[in-house]
């Protein structure tokens, strides 16, 4: 029985296409094949790995794909999705960075890296590794880590390499250097042409925001006074209308994040059926606070489930 085969859809199908094309011009084009701008959950990874296959198939030349990201999890992911397909067929994820210094001096197909291991210690200069301009560098979430010490590094060990840029993110005003880096759209699938073809679900928004209300009438008096009895020199006092004037102690409540806690076990319990979802908080401290908060009313509600089933079972109901 023949193994199940992945096709490409017809926004990748076009994407690829015209990113084959942008490296066809390469020189023209000096080595920046463009961003490949498609919506969250439209196959990226995929897209890559057809788009280095089209190449091999279709451009003369001993290319080497460099796929390079700045997260684990992004890294394993598109590694096992290369090698599932049978598109990598070697063991080729950096594991450190002397690991991958000593894969670019070789000769692979595919090298799969996080960009933190162009690292250098400090005063340390990156040494080039190749000089060759048949690597093609393709960057998973180009807009987020290519612009600093890591990305240079990346650069000096290939100065000749081509670049092309995957991202789930349009480009905001403000990140022009993103088209510097990797020059303009090659392809743009966005996020109502992937409802429109069924490719993603629609995304509702509804605004759910705990109100902040003054309950002290006589507030400003109050807080004058306490500083006064705090007796704060000038620069005491400016740091200290800095710091609330961010508004960072009333968003970090710990009765506000009750009830945004509270507000989400009810909410996702209300669903009626499975999904997942993802929480943004300010900072890592308020994540892990929310964190507990949740799993305290996520055990209360189940506990509330359970004890009502061992009713309805006492009963004799099913």
């Amino acid at each position: 029985m023949d193994s199940p085969k992945i096709t490409g859809k017809n926004h990748q199908f076009l994407g690829v296409n015209n990113a084959v094309v942008a490296l066809e011009e390469i020189k023209e084009n000096q080595g920046k094949l463009g961003v490949f701008w498609h919506t969250q959950g439209s196959g990226k990874s995929f897209s890559m790995a057809f788009f280095s296959q089209k190449v091999l198939r279709k451009v003369p030349g001993n290319w080497t794909f460099l796929v390079v990201t700045d997260r684990n999890d992004l890294d394993t992911q598109i590694y096992k999705n290369f090698c599932n397909t049978g598109v990598a067929t070697e063991e080729c994820q950096a594991e450190s960075g002397a690991h991958l210094r000593q894969l670019l001096s070789e000769d692979h197909r595919f090298i799969f890296t996080l960009i933190q291991k162009f690292g250098t210690k400090p005063g340390e200069k990156y040494p080039k590794l190749s000089d060759r301009s048949d690597i093609i560098v393709m960057t998973y979430e180009a807009h987020r880590s290519q612009y600093d010490t890591l990305a240079l590094n990346m650069r000096t060990a290939l100065p000749n390499a081509a670049f092309i840029g995957f991202t789930g993110t349009p480009l905001m005003a403000g990140e022009e250097k993103t088209k510097e880096v990797f020059g303009d759209y090659v392809s743009i699938y966005n996020f109502q042409q992937s409802i429109e073809d069924g490719a993603t679900v629609p995304l509702f928004y509804e605004n759910r925001i705990p109100e902040l209300q003054l309950a002290n009438e006589n507030f400003n008096e109050d807080l004058e006074a306490l500083v006064e009895a705090a007796e704060l020199d000038d620069e005491q006092e400016k740091k200290l209308e800095r710091e609330f004037a961010r508004e960072y102690h009333l968003i970090t409540r710990d009765d506000r994040l009750e009830k945004v806690a509270e507000d989400l076990v009810a909410h996702y319990m209300g669903r009626k059926q499975s999904g997942k979802g993802m929480v943004i908080c300010i900072d890592k401290v308020t994540a892990v606070r929310m964190y507990d908060k949740v799993q305290k009313y996520w055990k209360a509600y189940t506990a509330e489930i359970i004890g009502w089933e061992d009713i309805v079972k006492c009963d004799g109901v099913r």
